[in-house]
Parts: C-alpha cells; sequence; structure tokens
C-alpha cells in the first residue's frame, strides 16, 4: 500500500521530472529510450559509401573461436558467442571488405542503434575540424573564451577545452546511472541541460585528476554551438554524415522539444551501425576519406595516442580509449558493451551494439576483439 502511494505522488507531483521519466521507461537507459525524446535529425547525401562484401565461401563466424575467458574455458564460435552474449549487430571489416555481419532477432542492416558514448569521439573530433577550420584557436584556448556565461563560477575560468577533452577539468559529476538522482541520470533523462550546466561546481582545480564526465562533453558540444552559430547536429551532418558518404540518415536526441533544445551529445545519436563502422574508416585512414583531409593527421594521431600530461589517464584520449602498445589499437565505448574498434595494423574495424548489463569487467568485450584480431 504505502508503495503505491509513494508512486501516486511521484505520478501527481513529478510528472515532468527526471526521476519519473527514469521510473516510466524502467528505470536505466535502454537502447530504445530515444523513441521517447525529441530528435534532431542529421541528413545523408549521395553517393553513398558502400564497404565490398567478401566471398560468400568465407563464413568467419565458424572459423572464428572465442574463449570466454572471464566465465568459462569453453571455445566457441563467434556466431553462437554473439547470441550468448545478447549482441544485437556485431561487424567485422578488414580492408574495406565487410567479413563478418551478424544481428540478433528484431535487427538487421537498417536499423537505429543507439551510441550511448560511443559518440563522444564524434565531438572531439569536430573540436579538432573547428581548429582546423580556424574557428576555435587552440585548445589550448580557455572554455570561457567561447562559453562566457560561465565566468562568474568560481575556477571555471581556468578550464581550457584540452581539459574537456580529457576529463581533466575538475567538474564535480556523480556518474552513477542505476542512482535516478545522479548526475547523468539527471543529463540522461533531464529536459533543461543548459541550467542544469550552470549548477555544476568543481570539486577540485583543473589538472589535478582524471574524472570521466558527460559534462566535459556537453561543454565541448555548447563550444561547437557557439563558434558555428548553428546546432551541433548541423555540424555533424556538413564536416562528418554527408562528407562520409553515410548510407542513411541519424537521429541525435534533444533533451527538449523547443527552440532551446540541445542535443544529448554525450550519447544518444542514432544510426545504422555500418555507419559507425564509417567513422572507424575515417580515424583508420587518418582522417582522410578518399583523398578529402576531413580532420587533421596529427589530430588522429593525438587522439589515438597516450598523453598523460595535466594528469589525464595513458588509457583514454579525446574520447578515445587507446588499447595494449602491443596492438596499437583505439576504441570508442558505450554503456552496454557499445564499441567501435579499430586495429591499424590489419585495417581492421569492428562494430558491436548490444543491450545487455554492464556486469563485466570493463576490459570484457577488449580481450575479446583482441581474441578475433589475434586469428584474422
Amino acid at each position: 500500500m504505502q508503495k503505491c502511494i509513494v508512486l501516486l505522488l511521484l505520478y501527481s507531483f513529478c510528472t515532468s521530472c527526471n526521476v519519473y521519466k527514469s521510473l516510466r521507461f524502467g528505470g536505466i537507459p535502454s537502447q530504445a529510450d530515444y523513441k521517447h525524446f525529441p530528435q534532431r535529425v542529421v541528413s545523408n547525401e549521395s553517393p553513398v559509401f558502400n564497404f565490398l562484401e567478401a566471398n560468400k565461401d568465407y563464413e568467419l563466424g565458424e572459423k572464428i573461436g572465442v574463449i570466454n575467458r572471464d566465465l568459462n574455458s569453453t571455445n566457441i564460435s563467434l556466431d553462437s558467442f554473439a547470441t550468448i552474449h545478447k549482441t544485437n549487430a556485431l561487424l567485422i571489416i578488414r580492408n574495406d571488405t565487410i567479413l563478418y555481419e551478424n544481428y540478433s532477432k528484431g535487427f538487421n542492416e537498417t536499423s537505429f542503434f543507439s551510441s550511448f558514448s560511443m559518440v563522444k569521439p564524434f565531438i572531439s573530433t569536430l573540436i579538432g575540424i573547428a581548429i582546423d577550420e580556424g574557428k576555435i584557436k587552440s585548445e589550448n584556448d580557455f572554455m570561457v573564451t567561447y562559453l562566457p556565461e560561465f565566468r562568474a563560477k568560481l575556477g571555471w575560468e581556468k578550464i581550457t577545452i584540452k581539459n574537456l577533452l580529457q576529463h581533466t577539468s575538475g567538474i564535480k559529476f556523480s556518474d552513477g546511472f542505476l542512482n535516478p538522482i545522479s548526475n547523468n541520470a539527471e543529463f540522461y533523462w533531464g529536459n533543461n541541460l543548459r541550467t542544469e550546466l550552470m549548477d555544476l561546481k568543481l570539486e577540485c582545480l583543473p589538472n589535478i585528476k582524471f574524472k570521466y564526465s558527460s559534462a566535459n562533453t556537453l561543454l565541448l558540444s555548447l563550444i561547437i554551438e557557439k563558434v558555428t552559430g548553428g546546432t551541433i547536429s548541423n555540424y555533424l551532418e556538413d564536416k562528418i554524415w554527408k562528407p562520409l558518404g553515410m548510407e542513411a540518415p541519424a537521429t541525435w536526441s534533444l533533451d527538449r522539444n523547443d527552440n532551446k533544445a540541445i542535443e544529448k551529445s554525450f550519447c544518444c545519436l542514432q544510426a545504422r551501425a555500418i555507419d559507425f563502422a564509417k567513422f572507424g574508416r575515417l580515424y583508420l585512414n587518418n582522417g582522410n576519406w578518399n583523398g578529402h583531409q576531413i580532420i587533421s593527421k596529427q589530430w588522429v594521431y593525438n587522439s589515438t595516442h597516450s598523453d598523460a600530461a595535466g594528469n589525464n589517464k595513458h588509457f583514454y584520449n579525446n574520447n578515445w580509449g587507446i588499447g595494449p602498445l602491443k596492438y596499437g589499437s583505439y576504441f570508442a565505448v558505450g554503456l552496454y558493451g557499445q564499441y567501435l574498434y579499430v586495429y591499424p595494423e590489419k585495417n581492421i574495424i569492428i562494430v558491436r551494439f548490444g543491450n545487455t548489463d554492464t556486469s563485466y569487467h570493463p576490459n570484457y568485450w577488449q580481450n575479446i576483439f583482441l581474441q578475433i584480431i589475434d586469428q584474422m
């Protein structure tokens, strides 16, 4: 009875609040959440770039075995492994050829998949492009140079764009998505991100410690909005989505449905799995797309190699995860094991989307990808 009363109170008094939205849509994020948010379309255009199709006799799903080191020692096929681990989409591309493409029931090559935090390297790339174009002078510029509204907040005048890129800004941010009143949940379910950003405080000065935070990425997107005079969806469309010949339009979830709306740029870009792979191909080719330099080669190199300056983590840079030194790989990662994994030495791109829990070790899927790479 008491539980019912609490739920009724929540419904009566909090129908617009983040807690209510979290409870209404299942409590924790899922691949289907984007259907509940307003969207901004990121258009594509012809010609579409198409990867090559492998010879039908090349059955990679049966030729590669995966040892689930964390749970058991059974060697099973890649097909079976994808099914067991609730993988909605798994693509393996080498030398521009699709060697493996697997979708679970209810999904196919035209399905939309939500990026979660796998989108964060898109934001850092757009920052790099804005620097290339002279819209931003340098990553060492102070954030308030472009966002003066934050100048009155104590200590924020010391935050640089590089601090935001490397998550060393010192901004206080709680990241527990299972907690409906955490900053992360407020950002995800919230409908006034500009105000929620202004409410944040510092827990330490910049360059003191690394703390991964969606606030850093959202601030980067505000900078892009300011220097381009348009939405971040517009900039993504003009600089990446159209030039890369994406197969279909994408959508980006918004916090609200009016002229003050802003993209949930720390997550929530929806697109076909194959189009995410094209972003990996851009980096695999050092920022060059079929003869057109989309992003500088130096930016790609800096983003995919360790930089421990300012107490940044050696395994994370410009929103890219850095793989083992032995492999020289790098990856974009999101909640529930969404991955865009790039291995330059063998020209391999791996895309994985799922909607499972997070009980696996953070390095679980990375270890699986390395096993796949070793067999190719």
